[in-house]
């Protein structure tokens, strides 16, 4: 769950998101009203003053009083610098000196009326009460996100409790379940028991194949060991000579059976079982073993069977999956040939290298050889197929690669991997 954000997080982040979005319209709402309710404030105070300004001018006495100053031709003193080539109209926050002002430009007569009203002590005070506000408003905004993170967490902490568990779940594990705890909520009840059912599912399926496996393992060998180890009996007794043919057909049948049956059990077995059941094997002694018990293959065909370099090397393997994958490529090799030598080698010591040189012979000739095989009762026996094989050495963490050759042979190479094998598919390329 590292790569993904906690819905506590979530819950927090919108409601203060939402909040600050509220407190900043607000206050700048705030602030906006504050300041058309100062103009008009100082709209009124500058017509009363206007008032009074008039009613003195006709009794001839001061034209304003404090804290009110007035500048221009009728009152008598020029108007400053900073207070010139104003539109009339009221004019907040004018610097005069180290005093702020607020005015109110009149057309007369004579000229323009500017008076003025001192409003420093005034815009120092408003000044404090702004930064009084905003700071305010964090507070609230601080306040609400710790509030906020104490009830998102009161919140979610059925649904923290509700991962925990299923995170220490095991896989594999049979009878594992979640309890239910009174103090649960509705919702939460429903995913738990929901889960719980699929729990129960999955260990009765897993019973059933396990069983099944266990039956099929023993009802399919069975057999198959008799079958053959009959026939081998049987072909070595001089009073069936006539049927030897026929015994060698049906030990070579039941052997390739055997296989698929071995591949076949494999593909249903977990990959950590499968990883389980492995054994102590020098690779230099297996492959030839292997490939000696497929040489009658090669009756027929003018074919050998070279080895490079098979350095010794002790690996951890489940022997018969190995022994059918090696067994099945070396067969596809042989039956892939008409003529010249099968190079067999081991790589780095982990990597077995098959190099077969293809078919080269003519469609006359592979027909009369295919004749004298059926004839000598020598099946094609095309193993269990390179799909399977593929599907095998991605369930085992094997890795297989074919290439093929421009005048047609072929070179499969079978990457055993020591330890947690990384799982690569099958690759085809064409040299």
């Amino acid at each position: 769950m590292s790569g993904h954000a906690s819905l506590r997080r979530r819950l927090v982040i919108g409601v203060v998101c939402f909040t600050t979005a509220i407190t900043i319209t607000t206050t700048v709402i705030g602030l906006w009203f504050d300041e058309q309710a100062e103009h008009r404030v100082w709209e009124a105070m500058f017509r009363s003053a206007s008032v009074h300004q008039v009613a003195d001018a006709q009794e001839s006495r001061r034209l304003v009083e404090p804290p009110f100053l007035a500048f221009g031709a009728k009152a008598g003193t020029p108007a400053p610098t900073e207070f010139s080539g104003l539109a009339p109209g009221i004019h907040d926050g004018m610097r005069l000196g180290d005093r702020t002002y607020v005015i109110d430009v009149e057309a007369g007569d004579k000229g323009p009326v500017v008076l003025a009203l001192d409003t420093t002590d005034l815009a120092r005070r408003k000044s404090r009460l702004d930064l009084e506000m905003i700071a305010s408003a964090l507070v609230i905004v601080l306040l609400l996100i710790g509030v906020t993170y104490l009830a998102a967490q009161w919140l979610v902490k059925p649904l923290i409790k509700l991962s925990t568990v299923m995170a220490k779940l095991q896989p594999g594990a049979s009878g594992q379940q979640i309890e239910v705890r009174p103090s649960d909520p509705a919702e939460v009840v429903v995913i738990v028991n929901a889960f719980n059912a699929y729990l129960r599912e999955i260990d009765g399926y897993v019973a059933r194949e396990r069983k099944f496996l266990k039956m099929a393992s023993h009802e399919l060998r069975t057999p198959l060991a008799v079958m053959s180890g009959a026939a081998e009996v049987a072909i070595e007794q001089p009073t069936i000579e006539l049927a030897r043919t026929h015994m060698a057909r049906v030990i070579d049948a039941s052997r390739s059976m055997h296989d698929l049956v071995e591949l076949l059990l494999a593909l249903a077995r977990d990959p950590a079982r499968l990883q389980a059941g492995v054994v102590t094997v020098d690779l230099a002694r297996l492959v030839p073993k292997i490939v000696a018990e497929h040489e009658h293959l090669l009756e027929g065909k003018e074919l050998a069977i070279t080895y490079g370099d098979m350095s010794a090397t002790e690996m951890s393997l489940p022997l018969p999956i190995a022994a059918s994958v090696i067994g099945n490529l070396v067969r596809n090799a042989i039956e892939n040939s008409s003529r010249g030598a099968i190079s067999v080698s081991l790589e780095n010591g982990e990597t077995l290298v098959i190099r077969d040189p293809g078919t080269t012979m003519s469609p006359e000739e592979r027909s009369r050889l295919q004749a004298k095989l059926a004839r000598a009762g020598v099946g094609r026996g095309d193993g269990i197929g390179l799909e399977l094989v593929e599907r095998l050495c991605d369930h085992a963490g094997w890795m297989l690669e074919l290439q093929l050759g421009a005048t047609g042979g072929t070179t499969a190479r079978l990457g055993f991997r020591s330890g947690e094998a990384t799982r690569a598919p099958c690759m085809v390329a064409r040299m």
